[in-house]
Protein backbone atom coordinates (compact mmCIF):
# COMPACT_ATOMS: atom_id res chain seq x y z
CA UNK A 1 0.00 0.00 0.00
CA UNK A 2 1.65 3.13 -0.93
CA UNK A 3 2.47 5.93 1.85
CA UNK A 4 0.00 8.72 2.16
CA UNK A 5 1.47 11.86 0.85
CA UNK A 6 0.40 15.48 1.75
CA UNK A 7 -2.71 16.19 -0.40
CA UNK A 8 -1.63 18.96 -2.72
CA UNK A 9 -4.56 20.80 -4.37
CA UNK A 10 -3.70 22.47 -7.48
CA UNK A 11 -6.09 25.56 -8.44
CA UNK A 12 -7.48 24.86 -11.61
CA UNK A 13 -8.91 27.98 -12.68
CA UNK A 14 -10.45 31.35 -11.27
CA UNK A 15 -14.11 30.23 -12.82
CA UNK A 16 -15.52 31.98 -9.85
CA UNK A 17 -15.83 34.37 -6.87
CA UNK A 18 -17.72 33.01 -3.94
CA UNK A 19 -19.01 35.34 -0.73
CA UNK A 20 -18.03 33.13 2.98
CA UNK A 21 -18.22 35.54 5.06
CA UNK A 22 -20.05 38.02 6.69
CA UNK A 23 -18.40 41.43 5.55
CA UNK A 24 -15.45 39.65 2.84
CA UNK A 25 -15.24 38.35 -0.33
CA UNK A 26 -12.99 34.99 -0.48
CA UNK A 27 -11.39 34.53 -3.46
CA UNK A 28 -12.31 30.88 -4.48
CA UNK A 29 -13.14 28.57 -7.17
CA UNK A 30 -16.05 26.68 -8.54
CA UNK A 31 -14.81 23.53 -9.13
CA UNK A 32 -12.50 24.26 -6.82
CA UNK A 33 -9.56 21.67 -6.95
CA UNK A 34 -7.53 19.10 -8.65
CA UNK A 35 -5.76 16.53 -7.13
CA UNK A 36 -3.48 13.95 -7.89
CA UNK A 37 -4.91 10.34 -8.55
CA UNK A 38 -2.08 8.80 -8.06
CA UNK A 39 -1.98 10.03 -4.38
CA UNK A 40 -5.19 10.36 -3.36
CA UNK A 41 -7.33 7.94 -5.57
CA UNK A 42 -5.36 5.04 -5.35
CA UNK A 43 -4.30 4.38 -2.25
CA UNK A 44 -6.78 3.55 0.79
CA UNK A 45 -4.92 5.96 3.06
CA UNK A 46 -5.65 8.61 0.13
CA UNK A 47 -9.38 7.77 0.05
CA UNK A 48 -9.21 8.25 3.85
CA UNK A 49 -8.08 11.77 3.51
CA UNK A 50 -10.50 12.76 0.88
CA UNK A 51 -13.05 11.73 3.36
CA UNK A 52 -11.74 13.40 6.08
CA UNK A 53 -11.14 16.87 4.17
CA UNK A 54 -14.97 16.47 2.65
CA UNK A 55 -16.08 16.53 6.37
CA UNK A 56 -13.60 19.20 7.23
CA UNK A 57 -14.58 21.38 4.97
CA UNK A 58 -17.95 21.71 6.71
CA UNK A 59 -16.88 23.74 9.82
CA UNK A 60 -13.90 25.60 7.80
CA UNK A 61 -16.69 27.02 5.99
CA UNK A 62 -18.24 29.96 7.57
CA UNK A 63 -21.40 29.66 5.37
CA UNK A 64 -21.70 25.93 7.00
CA UNK A 65 -20.85 27.28 9.95
CA UNK A 66 -21.92 30.86 11.48
CA UNK A 67 -23.81 31.51 8.00
CA UNK A 68 -26.01 28.45 8.33
CA UNK A 69 -27.15 28.61 11.84
CA UNK A 70 -27.33 32.58 12.41
CA UNK A 71 -27.57 34.60 9.15
CA UNK A 72 -31.09 33.09 8.31
CA UNK A 73 -32.22 34.48 12.04
CA UNK A 74 -30.55 37.49 11.88
CA UNK A 75 -32.21 38.11 8.38
CA UNK A 76 -35.28 37.69 9.77
CA UNK A 77 -37.21 38.11 12.77
CA UNK A 78 -35.15 36.12 15.50
CA UNK A 79 -32.33 37.93 16.94
CA UNK A 80 -30.94 41.66 16.33
CA UNK A 81 -27.68 43.33 17.08
CA UNK A 82 -26.74 44.14 21.15
CA UNK A 83 -26.29 48.08 20.65
CA UNK A 84 -22.45 48.68 19.95
CA UNK A 85 -22.18 45.13 18.35
CA UNK A 86 -22.21 45.37 14.46
CA UNK A 87 -21.93 41.94 13.30
CA UNK A 88 -24.62 40.26 11.00
CA UNK A 89 -25.90 44.15 11.69
CA UNK A 90 -26.32 44.45 7.62
CA UNK A 91 -28.59 41.59 7.99
CA UNK A 92 -30.62 42.86 11.02
CA UNK A 93 -31.18 46.08 8.43
CA UNK A 94 -31.54 44.61 5.27
CA UNK A 95 -28.85 47.50 4.07
CA UNK A 96 -25.87 46.55 1.48
CA UNK A 97 -25.55 46.87 -2.28
CA UNK A 98 -27.96 43.79 -2.37
CA UNK A 99 -30.62 44.78 0.81
CA UNK A 100 -28.17 42.44 2.93
CA UNK A 101 -29.20 39.08 1.09
CA UNK A 102 -24.86 38.81 -0.03
CA UNK A 103 -24.17 38.23 3.32
CA UNK A 104 -26.31 34.74 2.90
CA UNK A 105 -24.44 34.23 -0.52
CA UNK A 106 -22.51 30.54 -0.48
CA UNK A 107 -21.28 29.78 -3.70
CA UNK A 108 -17.64 28.53 -2.23
CA UNK A 109 -19.44 24.84 -1.20
CA UNK A 110 -18.78 24.15 -4.78
CA UNK A 111 -15.47 23.24 -2.45
CA UNK A 112 -17.63 20.59 -0.65
CA UNK A 113 -19.23 19.25 -4.29
CA UNK A 114 -15.82 18.61 -5.19
CA UNK A 115 -14.89 16.18 -3.08
CA UNK A 116 -17.79 14.76 -2.69
CA UNK A 117 -17.73 14.21 -6.56
CA UNK A 118 -14.09 12.62 -6.72
CA UNK A 119 -15.30 10.04 -3.67
CA UNK A 120 -18.28 9.12 -5.76
CA UNK A 121 -16.87 8.81 -9.30
CA UNK A 122 -13.14 8.77 -9.54
CA UNK A 123 -11.92 6.56 -6.60
CA UNK A 124 -10.33 3.22 -7.82
CA UNK A 125 -12.65 0.39 -6.79
CA UNK A 126 -10.33 -2.24 -5.71
CA UNK A 127 -8.64 0.70 -2.97
CA UNK A 128 -10.65 -1.07 -0.39
CA UNK A 129 -10.84 -5.08 0.04
CA UNK A 130 -14.12 -4.68 1.40
CA UNK A 131 -16.39 -3.11 -1.02
CA UNK A 132 -19.32 -2.08 1.42
CA UNK A 133 -16.30 0.79 2.75
CA UNK A 134 -16.42 2.27 -0.60
CA UNK A 135 -20.09 1.76 -0.78
CA UNK A 136 -20.63 3.50 2.78
CA UNK A 137 -17.85 6.76 1.73
CA UNK A 138 -20.36 6.90 -1.73
CA UNK A 139 -23.31 6.88 0.11
CA UNK A 140 -21.85 9.77 2.34
CA UNK A 141 -20.96 11.93 -0.59
CA UNK A 142 -23.95 11.31 -2.17
CA UNK A 143 -26.26 12.66 0.58
CA UNK A 144 -23.68 16.23 1.39
CA UNK A 145 -23.37 16.44 -2.13
CA UNK A 146 -27.24 16.66 -1.74
CA UNK A 147 -26.65 19.08 1.34
CA UNK A 148 -24.79 21.40 -0.12
CA UNK A 149 -26.66 22.07 -3.35
CA UNK A 150 -29.81 22.41 -1.73
CA UNK A 151 -28.08 25.03 0.96
CA UNK A 152 -27.29 26.64 -2.15
CA UNK A 153 -30.38 26.44 -4.06
CA UNK A 154 -32.62 28.14 -2.03
CA UNK A 155 -30.02 31.48 -1.34
CA UNK A 156 -30.14 31.76 -5.46
CA UNK A 157 -33.54 30.33 -6.46
CA UNK A 158 -36.99 29.88 -5.54
CA UNK A 159 -38.72 26.58 -4.20
CA UNK A 160 -40.56 24.32 -7.07
CA UNK A 161 -43.77 25.96 -7.69
CA UNK A 162 -42.59 29.33 -6.60
CA UNK A 163 -41.62 30.60 -9.55
CA UNK A 164 -43.99 33.58 -10.36
CA UNK A 165 -43.33 34.61 -6.80
CA UNK A 166 -40.95 37.63 -7.90
CA UNK A 167 -42.50 41.09 -9.03
CA UNK A 168 -39.75 41.57 -11.80
CA UNK A 169 -40.21 38.55 -13.89
CA UNK A 170 -42.62 35.92 -14.25
CA UNK A 171 -41.86 32.27 -13.79
CA UNK A 172 -38.34 33.09 -13.07
CA UNK A 173 -36.64 29.53 -12.45
CA UNK A 174 -33.09 29.93 -12.18
CA UNK A 175 -31.59 27.54 -10.05
CA UNK A 176 -27.41 26.68 -9.50
CA UNK A 177 -24.91 24.96 -11.68
CA UNK A 178 -24.73 21.45 -11.32
CA UNK A 179 -21.45 19.66 -11.25
CA UNK A 180 -21.82 16.12 -10.69
CA UNK A 181 -18.60 15.33 -12.44
CA UNK A 182 -15.35 14.95 -10.17
CA UNK A 183 -12.33 17.89 -11.78
CA UNK A 184 -9.12 15.98 -12.27
CA UNK A 185 -7.74 18.09 -15.16
CA UNK A 186 -7.61 21.65 -16.21
CA UNK A 187 -9.87 20.59 -19.21
CA UNK A 188 -12.76 19.33 -17.17
CA UNK A 189 -13.47 22.62 -15.74
CA UNK A 190 -15.74 23.79 -18.14
CA UNK A 191 -18.41 27.00 -18.06
CA UNK A 192 -21.91 26.23 -17.34
CA UNK A 193 -24.61 27.58 -17.07
CA UNK A 194 -27.13 27.40 -14.12
CA UNK A 195 -30.12 24.72 -14.28
CA UNK A 196 -33.46 25.16 -13.11
CA UNK A 197 -34.32 24.80 -9.89
CA UNK A 198 -36.81 21.99 -10.67
CA UNK A 199 -33.19 20.28 -12.33
CA UNK A 200 -31.43 20.70 -9.26
CA UNK A 201 -34.09 19.64 -7.09
CA UNK A 202 -34.22 16.13 -9.28
CA UNK A 203 -30.71 16.20 -8.71
CA UNK A 204 -30.28 16.15 -5.17
CA UNK A 205 -33.34 13.82 -4.52
CA UNK A 206 -31.94 11.25 -6.80
CA UNK A 207 -28.50 11.58 -5.23
CA UNK A 208 -30.27 11.07 -1.12
CA UNK A 209 -32.42 8.28 -3.47
CA UNK A 210 -28.70 6.22 -4.28
CA UNK A 211 -27.26 7.43 -0.83
CA UNK A 212 -29.56 5.79 1.36
CA UNK A 213 -29.21 2.42 -0.16
CA UNK A 214 -25.81 2.67 0.04
CA UNK A 215 -26.29 3.66 3.80
CA UNK A 216 -29.12 0.94 5.00
CA UNK A 217 -28.60 0.56 8.54
CA UNK A 218 -25.95 2.66 8.89
CA UNK A 219 -27.14 4.47 11.97
CA UNK A 220 -25.10 4.55 15.04
CA UNK A 221 -22.33 7.04 14.46
CA UNK A 222 -24.20 10.79 13.82
CA UNK A 223 -20.52 11.79 13.15
CA UNK A 224 -20.54 11.13 9.94
CA UNK A 225 -23.80 10.75 7.54
CA UNK A 226 -26.10 8.25 8.30
CA UNK A 227 -29.58 6.67 6.79
CA UNK A 228 -31.17 8.75 9.44
CA UNK A 229 -29.59 11.88 8.16
CA UNK A 230 -30.62 11.20 4.42
CA UNK A 231 -33.96 10.06 5.20
CA UNK A 232 -34.25 13.67 7.62
CA UNK A 233 -32.89 15.78 4.65
CA UNK A 234 -35.11 13.84 2.14
CA UNK A 235 -37.90 15.53 4.12
CA UNK A 236 -36.67 18.89 4.61
CA UNK A 237 -35.66 18.79 0.80
CA UNK A 238 -39.25 17.18 -0.17
CA UNK A 239 -40.90 19.84 2.29
CA UNK A 240 -39.28 22.85 0.19
CA UNK A 241 -40.52 21.29 -2.50
CA UNK A 242 -44.35 21.11 -1.51
CA UNK A 243 -43.89 17.04 -2.13
CA UNK A 244 -45.98 16.96 1.49
CA UNK A 245 -46.92 13.36 1.27
CA UNK A 246 -43.12 12.20 0.17
CA UNK A 247 -41.67 15.00 3.33
CA UNK A 248 -43.91 13.17 5.74
CA UNK A 249 -43.20 9.71 4.50
CA UNK A 250 -39.00 10.42 5.01
CA UNK A 251 -39.49 11.86 8.29
CA UNK A 252 -41.20 9.31 9.43
CA UNK A 253 -38.27 7.17 8.19
CA UNK A 254 -35.70 9.27 10.30
CA UNK A 255 -37.57 8.68 13.46
CA UNK A 256 -37.66 5.35 13.00
CA UNK A 257 -34.01 4.80 11.48
CA UNK A 258 -32.99 7.82 14.29
CA UNK A 259 -31.36 5.40 17.35
CA UNK A 260 -32.31 8.23 20.19
CA UNK A 261 -35.58 9.86 21.28
CA UNK A 262 -36.95 13.25 21.70
CA UNK A 263 -35.06 14.77 25.34
CA UNK A 264 -38.48 15.31 27.67
CA UNK A 265 -37.12 16.56 30.92
CA UNK A 266 -36.62 20.11 31.70
CA UNK A 267 -32.74 19.43 32.18
CA UNK A 268 -32.41 17.03 29.18
CA UNK A 269 -33.64 19.78 27.14
CA UNK A 270 -31.27 22.83 27.97
CA UNK A 271 -28.76 20.47 28.28
CA UNK A 272 -28.61 19.27 24.77
CA UNK A 273 -26.28 21.54 23.39
CA UNK A 274 -23.79 21.50 25.82
CA UNK A 275 -20.77 19.22 24.97
CA UNK A 276 -19.57 18.98 28.87
CA UNK A 277 -23.26 16.68 29.67
CA UNK A 278 -23.42 13.21 28.99
CA UNK A 279 -26.61 13.79 26.57
CA UNK A 280 -25.30 16.41 24.64
CA UNK A 281 -26.58 16.20 21.19
CA UNK A 282 -28.68 13.40 21.79
CA UNK A 283 -31.03 14.39 19.36
CA UNK A 284 -28.40 15.11 16.33
CA UNK A 285 -29.20 13.32 12.91
CA UNK A 286 -25.75 14.82 11.90
CA UNK A 287 -23.06 16.01 14.06
CA UNK A 288 -20.28 17.97 12.93
CA UNK A 289 -17.67 17.43 15.50
CA UNK A 290 -14.49 19.81 15.92
CA UNK A 291 -11.38 19.45 18.01
CA UNK A 292 -10.61 23.03 19.63
CA UNK A 293 -7.20 22.67 19.46
CA UNK A 294 -6.82 21.31 15.76
CA UNK A 295 -9.60 22.38 13.74
CA UNK A 296 -10.90 25.46 15.35
CA UNK A 297 -11.41 27.28 11.84
CA UNK A 298 -11.01 31.26 13.37
CA UNK A 299 -14.26 30.15 15.59
CA UNK A 300 -12.73 32.26 18.75
CA UNK A 301 -13.37 35.23 15.83
CA UNK A 302 -16.65 33.77 13.36
CA UNK A 303 -18.47 30.89 14.89
CA UNK A 304 -22.12 30.78 16.11
CA UNK A 305 -20.94 31.03 19.60
CA UNK A 306 -19.02 34.22 18.98
CA UNK A 307 -22.11 35.80 17.27
CA UNK A 308 -24.25 34.88 19.98
CA UNK A 309 -23.82 34.09 23.66
CA UNK A 310 -19.43 34.45 23.90
CA UNK A 311 -16.98 36.60 22.86
CA UNK A 312 -18.11 39.85 20.90
CA UNK A 313 -22.05 38.54 21.51
CA UNK A 314 -23.71 40.17 18.67
CA UNK A 315 -26.82 38.80 17.96
CA UNK A 316 -29.57 38.27 20.76
CA UNK A 317 -33.42 36.71 20.64
CA UNK A 318 -36.01 39.42 20.24
CA UNK A 319 -38.66 40.22 22.70
CA UNK A 320 -40.80 38.48 19.45
CA UNK A 321 -39.04 35.04 19.84
CA UNK A 322 -39.14 34.76 23.64
CA UNK A 323 -42.95 36.39 23.76
CA UNK A 324 -43.84 32.44 21.85
CA UNK A 325 -42.45 30.67 24.90
CA UNK A 326 -45.31 28.96 27.71
CA UNK A 327 -43.79 29.98 30.97
CA UNK A 328 -43.05 25.94 31.59
CA UNK A 329 -41.52 25.06 28.44
CA UNK A 330 -38.49 23.44 28.69
CA UNK A 331 -36.95 25.52 25.43
CA UNK A 332 -36.38 28.45 27.61
CA UNK A 333 -33.24 26.75 29.18
CA UNK A 334 -31.85 27.95 26.21
CA UNK A 335 -31.83 31.23 27.30
CA UNK A 336 -29.89 32.77 29.62
CA UNK A 337 -28.69 36.47 30.92
CA UNK A 338 -26.11 37.63 29.03
CA UNK A 339 -24.00 38.79 32.07
CA UNK A 340 -23.43 34.78 33.14
CA UNK A 341 -23.55 33.07 29.43
CA UNK A 342 -19.88 34.02 28.76
CA UNK A 343 -16.95 31.28 29.17
CA UNK A 344 -14.74 32.53 27.59
CA UNK A 345 -15.29 36.24 27.45
CA UNK A 346 -13.95 38.74 25.43
CA UNK A 347 -15.94 41.60 26.38
CA UNK A 348 -18.53 42.48 29.34
CA UNK A 349 -21.71 42.86 27.76
CA UNK A 350 -23.85 45.65 28.58
CA UNK A 351 -27.29 46.66 27.18
CA UNK A 352 -29.26 43.05 26.28
CA UNK A 353 -32.64 44.57 27.60
CA UNK A 354 -32.31 46.49 25.02
CA UNK A 355 -33.54 43.85 22.65
CA UNK A 356 -35.52 41.96 25.45
CA UNK A 357 -36.65 42.68 28.28
CA UNK A 358 -34.93 39.77 29.99
CA UNK A 359 -31.28 40.52 29.05
CA UNK A 360 -31.62 37.00 27.45
CA UNK A 361 -28.57 35.74 25.14
CA UNK A 362 -29.09 32.27 23.20
CA UNK A 363 -27.28 29.52 24.81
CA UNK A 364 -27.37 26.92 21.86
CA UNK A 365 -23.67 27.59 21.00
CA UNK A 366 -21.65 29.16 24.08
CA UNK A 367 -18.14 27.49 23.40
CA UNK A 368 -18.24 25.04 26.00
CA UNK A 369 -15.21 23.18 24.29
CA UNK A 370 -13.17 26.07 24.45
CA UNK A 371 -12.01 29.18 22.00
CA UNK A 372 -15.80 29.53 21.79
CA UNK A 373 -15.92 26.29 19.80
CA UNK A 374 -18.67 24.27 19.85
CA UNK A 375 -19.93 20.87 17.66
CA UNK A 376 -22.72 21.73 14.66
CA UNK A 377 -25.56 19.96 15.09
CA UNK A 378 -26.74 19.95 11.39
CA UNK A 379 -30.29 18.43 11.64
CA UNK A 380 -32.08 17.59 14.66
CA UNK A 381 -34.63 14.66 15.38
CA UNK A 382 -37.73 17.46 16.45
CA UNK A 383 -36.89 18.81 12.94
CA UNK A 384 -38.95 15.53 11.51
CA UNK A 385 -41.86 16.18 13.91
CA UNK A 386 -42.33 19.23 12.30
CA UNK A 387 -41.95 18.27 8.99
CA UNK A 388 -44.18 15.26 9.24
CA UNK A 389 -47.02 17.45 10.55
CA UNK A 390 -46.89 20.26 8.47
CA UNK A 391 -46.46 17.83 5.52
CA UNK A 392 -49.32 15.18 6.39
CA UNK A 393 -51.46 18.69 7.28
CA UNK A 394 -50.99 19.76 3.85
CA UNK A 395 -51.04 16.48 1.90
CA UNK A 396 -54.14 15.39 3.52
CA UNK A 397 -55.55 19.41 3.61
CA UNK A 398 -56.82 18.57 7.12
CA UNK A 399 -54.79 20.17 9.99
CA UNK A 400 -55.77 17.19 12.02
CA UNK A 401 -53.71 15.39 10.29
CA UNK A 402 -50.60 17.17 11.79
CA UNK A 403 -51.33 16.96 15.88
CA UNK A 404 -50.11 13.87 16.39
CA UNK A 405 -46.61 14.62 15.76
CA UNK A 406 -46.83 18.18 16.52
CA UNK A 407 -48.18 17.06 20.57
CA UNK A 408 -45.51 14.34 20.55
CA UNK A 409 -43.36 17.38 20.48
CA UNK A 410 -44.85 19.56 22.58
CA UNK A 411 -45.59 16.98 25.08
CA UNK A 412 -41.77 15.90 25.14
CA UNK A 413 -40.98 19.86 25.46
CA UNK A 414 -43.98 20.17 28.46
CA UNK A 415 -46.21 22.84 26.48
CA UNK A 416 -49.29 20.15 25.99
CA UNK A 417 -51.90 20.20 23.36
CA UNK A 418 -51.86 21.78 20.44
CA UNK A 419 -54.76 24.84 21.01
CA UNK A 420 -58.19 24.41 19.27
CA UNK A 421 -57.48 27.98 17.33
CA UNK A 422 -54.58 26.59 15.48
CA UNK A 423 -57.15 24.04 13.73
CA UNK A 424 -59.63 26.80 12.98
CA UNK A 425 -58.00 26.59 9.16
CA UNK A 426 -55.24 25.28 6.78
CA UNK A 427 -53.82 29.16 7.20
CA UNK A 428 -53.76 29.23 11.38
CA UNK A 429 -52.20 25.57 10.96
CA UNK A 430 -49.53 27.20 8.69
CA UNK A 431 -49.25 30.32 11.16
CA UNK A 432 -48.70 27.62 14.24
CA UNK A 433 -46.32 25.68 12.41
CA UNK A 434 -44.00 28.29 11.80
CA UNK A 435 -44.29 29.85 15.34
CA UNK A 436 -43.23 25.89 16.65
CA UNK A 437 -40.91 25.95 14.33
CA UNK A 438 -39.33 29.20 16.22
CA UNK A 439 -39.56 28.01 19.77
CA UNK A 440 -37.66 24.74 18.64
CA UNK A 441 -35.03 25.60 15.74
CA UNK A 442 -34.39 29.11 16.59
CA UNK A 443 -31.29 30.09 15.62
CA UNK A 444 -30.76 26.72 13.93
CA UNK A 445 -30.18 27.97 10.04
CA UNK A 446 -34.28 27.92 9.17
CA UNK A 447 -36.70 31.24 10.02
CA UNK A 448 -35.75 33.08 6.74
CA UNK A 449 -36.17 30.29 4.55
CA UNK A 450 -39.22 29.07 6.37
CA UNK A 451 -40.62 31.97 5.38
CA UNK A 452 -39.05 32.18 2.01
CA UNK A 453 -40.26 28.79 0.84
CA UNK A 454 -43.93 29.72 1.74
CA UNK A 455 -43.84 33.06 0.46
CA UNK A 456 -44.41 35.12 3.61
CA UNK A 457 -43.36 38.42 3.77
CA UNK A 458 -40.29 39.21 6.21
CA UNK A 459 -40.92 41.66 8.77
CA UNK A 460 -38.84 43.05 11.66
CA UNK A 461 -39.66 41.90 15.26
CA UNK A 462 -41.90 44.71 16.30
CA UNK A 463 -44.15 43.55 12.80
CA UNK A 464 -43.45 46.53 10.68
CA UNK A 465 -42.35 45.13 7.32
CA UNK A 466 -38.85 44.72 6.46
CA UNK A 467 -39.11 42.90 3.03
CA UNK A 468 -42.56 42.18 0.65
CA UNK A 469 -42.42 37.97 -0.21
CA UNK A 470 -42.43 39.61 -3.97
CA UNK A 471 -39.00 41.79 -3.55
CA UNK A 472 -36.60 40.21 -6.17
CA UNK A 473 -34.30 40.97 -2.28
CA UNK A 474 -35.81 37.51 -1.32
CA UNK A 475 -32.90 36.22 -3.67
CA UNK A 476 -29.10 36.46 -3.30
CA UNK A 477 -27.33 38.13 -5.75
CA UNK A 478 -24.59 36.26 -8.10
CA UNK A 479 -22.44 39.19 -8.76
CA UNK A 480 -20.00 40.72 -11.42
CA UNK A 481 -17.56 38.65 -9.88
CA UNK A 482 -18.85 35.24 -10.70
CA UNK A 483 -20.40 36.34 -13.97
CA UNK A 484 -17.53 38.27 -15.43
CA UNK A 485 -15.40 34.49 -15.17
CA UNK A 486 -18.74 33.07 -16.67
CA UNK A 487 -20.79 34.97 -19.04
CA UNK A 488 -22.94 31.63 -19.31
CA UNK A 489 -24.34 32.91 -15.94
CA UNK A 490 -27.56 35.02 -15.81
CA UNK A 491 -28.03 37.23 -13.08
CA UNK A 492 -31.37 37.17 -10.28
CA UNK A 493 -34.02 39.56 -11.49
CA UNK A 494 -33.47 43.47 -10.38
CA UNK A 495 -29.77 43.30 -9.53
CA UNK A 496 -28.77 44.05 -13.03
Amino acid sequence: MKKFKTLKYALVVALFVGFTGCDSMLDGVEPSTSVSSEVVLTSEDGVNALRASMYSKIHENFSMHTEYFVGPSAFSDETRNRPGSTRYQALNNATGTSGGTAHLNNWGLYEIIQDANLLIGAVDPSVFEDPATLDQYRGEALALRAFAMHIMVRVYGYEPGNFGQGDLEGNWDAGIIIRTEPTLDLSDADLRPRSTVNEVYTQILNDLSTAKTLLAGRNSDNRYITEAFVDGLTARVNLYAGNWGAAATAAQNAIDNFPNSLENTATGVADMFDERTSNAHSEALFLVVINPDTEGGGYNNSGPATYTADGFLAQLPTQFLIDKYDAADHRLGWYQDCTTTQLNPLTSPTNCDAINTNGFAITKFRGEKGNSVDDLPMMRLSEMYLIRAEGLAKDQNNPAAGVPDLETLRTARNVGAVPASALASQQAFEDFILDERMRELGVEGHRFYDLKRLQRDVRNPDGSLKMRAESYRILAEIGSGLRNVNDQLVENPGYE
